[in-house]
């Protein structure tokens, strides 16, 4: 824009120093270069020059930034690009702090590891308990009599075995009648067949004829004479008055039974009697049973109601209501960590430390309620934890009553 410019001012400085030469005479040489004045003013635009036809320039530099405009509207939202490369993962980050205890269900036992090699043999374990007793032998022969004075008697011996059932004693006295019994009197029986007759009486002694006065009682019936010859009959005589009773004689012999009466009107139906009421106890006679599954207590003590399972080892209710649950269970060689169960559901837990060289013991209970169909068993919870044991002489067991019904 400079160049043009000064061009126009070159040429025009020129043509004013014609003009002076053509007025003044000729012109002096040129003087040297003055100093450059002061910028005109600008000059009115001119008209716009034709197109020019020259190829386009180069690229001009570009110009100061403008004022800033006005925020446009807000546009559509862009379509949304794929999903960038996964990067690296980041460095672990700080353990965290410890959670508080979890108070879930206890998991799965896990997969049994690989066994481990043969470890070294132990320490010789401690004598056992005392077998029970053998058989008592024969006698032996009998010895040479001894010489000397006679010892001291012998302590008292343990007593006996019961011995077998004796026979029947004789009857006993009869007891006491009972109590009257309740209910409606039956229909009266049949009249009974009559009775025999009485013995008859002693002869009394004959009496003096004396003189004939008001007819007496009658006499005792005397015995019977002999048979006399038959007199003449005599002329009807007037009959006497009705002689006096007699005193009565004694009762004769009891009459045959009389036929049974009818029978009596039906009484009011008593209460309603209990059913036996739903009790156990159980015993486990095999030691360190199975994992994961009902301890199975196979030998019955007693089982009223016959709601426990011997062959399953689980109680099953019958009678809706309030039960009360217990066990004992003894440890040995391992922990013992065992649970009692409602519904397949963990309800009582109980976990006993193995001591070694000792025998320990464990148990547990709970009152739960429980109606029909309800189930309730032991179970081993670990095989870390399987040292559940029972011998002959040491007994665990597991019992379970109804306290009262719903």
């Amino acid at each position: 824009m400079a160049g043009p410019l000064l061009s126009a001012r070159l040429f025009l400085l020129v043509e004013h120093l014609c003009l002076l030469h053509h007025i003044h005479g000729v012109l002096g040489p040129i003087g040297g270069e003055g100093p450059i004045g002061m910028p005109g003013p600008p000059g009115l635009p001119g008209p716009h020059g034709l197109p020019g036809v020259s190829k386009p320039g180069a690229q001009g530099l570009p110009g100061q930034p403008g004022p800033r405009g006005e925020p446009g509207q807000k546009g559509f939202p862009g379509i949304p690009g794929l999903p960038g490369v996964k990067g690296p993962p980041g460095p672990p980050g700080p353990p965290g702090q410890g959670g508080l205890p979890g108070v879930g269900k206890p998991g799965l036992n896990g997969l049994p590891g690989t066994p481990g090699g043969q470890g070294k043999p132990g320490a010789p374990g401690e004598p056992g308990l005392a077998g029970v007793p053998g058989e008592r032998g024969p006698p032996g022969s009998q010895g040479l009599p001894g010489f000397g004075k006679p010892g001291l008697d012998g302590l008292p011996g343990k007593p006996g075995l019961p011995g077998g059932r004796g026979k029947p004693g004789p009857s006993g006295l009869p007891g006491n009648p009972g109590l009257p019994g309740f209910g409606k009197p039956g229909y009266p029986g049949l009249k009974g067949d009559k009775g025999h007759g009485g013995l008859p009486g002693p002869q009394g002694p004959k009496g003096e004829k004396g003189p004939s006065g008001l007819p007496g009682p009658p006499g005792h019936l005397g015995r019977p004479g002999g048979i006399g010859f038959p007199g003449p009959k005599g002329e009807g005589g007037a009959v006497g008055p009705k002689g006096q009773l007699g005193p009565k004689g004694e009762p004769g012999p009891p009459g045959l039974p009389g036929k049974p009466g009818f029978p009596g009107e039906l009484g009011q139906p008593g209460p309603r009697g209990l059913p036996e009421m739903p009790a156990f106890t159980a015993q486990l006679t095999t030691p360190f049973p199975p994992v994961g599954q009902p301890v199975v207590f196979n030998k019955i003590l007693y089982n009223g109601n016959q709601n426990y399972n011997s062959q399953t080892g689980i109680f099953t209710c019958k009678i809706p209501g309030i039960y009360y649950f217990v066990y004992h269970v003894n440890c040995k060689g391992n922990n013992v960590w065992v649970a009692l169960y409602r519904n397949n559901e963990a309800v009582m837990y109980t976990y006993d430390e193995y001591k070694k060289s000792y025998l320990d013991q464990a148990s547990g209970s709970a009152v739960l309620p429980l109606q029909v169909g309800d189930t309730v068993h032991i179970q081993l919870l670990s095989d870390q934890a399987a040292g559940l044991y029972a011998g002959p002489y040491v007994h665990s067991s597991f019992s379970g009553y109804l306290l009262y019904p719903m």
